[in-house]
């Protein structure tokens, strides 16, 4: 009797990161647990075509190394540079395209927020991207990027946010000046 191989899942969660937090592994984590994921690639943007207007606080050098640390202990989290690696805007179907090519095998999913999911339809290549991946949406958390920069500013403690060893990472960046 043959046994039919089942297909890979992989989830492609992408996002500015600018920082990541604990409320970005907790979404990736539950997107694996519920959607039966075999790996979720953590996607930082190089920039965002939403948020062009205004660089990142954070640099591409230190957003990567805090995702890097940030997916330490977590088995199904995987950090991928390949919008970082890339730069220009960061377009999903340009990222899907691309992983789908190394993945052929694969089902894709595409890991968002609620509240982009009302845009989905306006995204470039909408038609396209819906036919290569699936979309999965999450509500915000209650941790954000902009709460843990304000209290980075404010010189407060971001450990319960982001992780210890993320928040180290941020602590030598802010001494450093940067």
């Amino acid at each position: 009797m043959e046994v039919l191989e089942k297909r890979r899942r992989i989830g492609i969660f992408g996002g500015s990161f600018n920082p990541i937090h604990l409320g970005h592994v907790g979404v990736a984590e539950r997107a694996a647990r519920e959607h039966g994921l075999s790996k979720i690639l953590v996607v930082p943007a190089h920039l965002s075509p939403f948020k062009t207007a205004v660089p990142a606080p954070l640099d591409d050098a230190l957003r990567w190394k805090l995702v890097r640390l940030a997916c330490k202990g977590h088995p199904l989290l995987e950090p991928c540079d390949i919008e970082l690696r890339r730069g220009g805007v960061s377009y999903t179907i340009d990222t899907v395209r691309e992983i789908k090519s190394q993945n052929m095998d694969a089902d894709l999913f595409f890991i968002i927020g609620e509240d982009s999911a009302a845009s989905l339809p306006c995204w470039r290549c909408y038609d396209e991207l819906t036919a290569l991946c699936r979309f999965i949406s999450f509500p915000r958390t209650r941790e954000s990027s902009t709460e843990v920069r304000r209290r980075l500013e404010a010189g407060e403690p971001v450990d319960e946010l982001v992780g210890p060893c993320v928040a180290a990472a941020l602590a030598e960046a802010v001494q450093r000046g940067g």
